[in-house]
C-alpha cells in the first residue's frame, strides 16, 4: 500500500482512539454496536473533558480535538478502526500534501488501488478496514 495512505490511516485511527478516550472519560460509554450508538440518549452536541466539543450523528461522532476534527462511525460491532475515503480526506485537510498526495484525486487513486490489492477491505456499510496482513 502507498506509504502516505498507510500513515494517514494510522494517524486517523490514533485520533479516533483519542476521541473515544475523551468520550469514555466524560461518561459516554463505547457502544457494543453501531445501532446502540444511535439509541444513546445523549445531547447531539456537547463538551467532553478538557473542553473538547463533539457532535453526535447517525452511527458516529465528530470530535473537535485540539489537533483538529476527527469524524468517525462505529462499525456494526462497535469497531472504531473503520474509515472511508471522505473521512480520511477531511481528516488530512490541508495536510494532504504532507502525506504525499498532491490532490484529492491522488488519494482517491491510492485508496482504490489498496482496495483492488486487498490491503483495504470494504464492509457491508460505508466503512473500510485494513486487511489483517496490511502494513
Amino acid at each position: 500500500m502507498n506509504q502516505g495512505l498507510t500513515d494517514l490511516i494510522r494517524d486517523y485511527q490514533a485520533a479516533v482512539e483519542k476521541a473515544i478516550e475523551l468520550l469514555e472519560g466524560s461518561g459516554i460509554p463505547r457502544p457494543a454496536t453501531s445501532t446502540d450508538w444511535v439509541g444513546y440518549d445523549i445531547p447531539q452536541r456537547g463538551q467532553l473533558a478538557d473542553g473538547v466539543s463533539y457532535f453526535k450523528h447517525g452511527y458516529g461522532c465528530a470530535v473537535f480535538l485540539p489537533s483538529g476534527k476527527v469524524d468517525f462511525d462505529f462499525g456494526a460491532e462497535g469497531q472504531i478502526n473503520g474509515f472511508d475515503l471522505w473521512r480520511l480526506t477531511h481528516f488530512a485537510g490541508n495536510r494532504l500534501k504532507s502525506y504525499g498526495f498532491p490532490s484529492e484525486q491522488a488519494i482517491k487513486s491510492a485508496f482504490q488501488m489498496a482496495i483492488e490489492s486487498g490491503e483495504i477491505v470494504p464492509s457491508a456499510y460505508i466503512l473500510h478496514y485494513l486487511a489483517p496482513n496490511a502494513a
